[in-house]
């Protein structure tokens, strides 16, 4: 999980198969992961920063932009339905 954190959970559950010869309930790979602290938003959120494709693939086609032209937006916590923030 630690190289491909957006794994899901019957991937990792034929990688278990295939390396270990052990068929190993979905159930339990998912209780696995929650006793080891991965929960499904930890791994979203580890996952969508670990993109090492998109990123390479992103810096190589604004490489020649300056940095100080971009601007940062963080739309973490804006509610679609009433377009406020909510927190932070």
């Amino acid at each position: 999980l630690q190289e491909n954190p957006a794994m899901y959970l019957d991937e990792l559950q034929e990688q278990l198969l295939t390396a270990r010869n052990k068929d190993i309930s979905l159930a339990t790979i998912s209780r696995a992961t929650r006793r080891l602290g991965m929960t499904h938003k930890d791994i979203s959120k580890t996952a969508a920063e670990r993109n090492d494709l998109l990123r390479a693939t992103w810096q190589a086609a604004y490489r020649d932009i300056l940095a100080e032209y971009f601007v940062s937006l963080d739309e973490s916590s804006i509610d679609d339905k009433t377009n406020q923030k909510m927190q932070g």
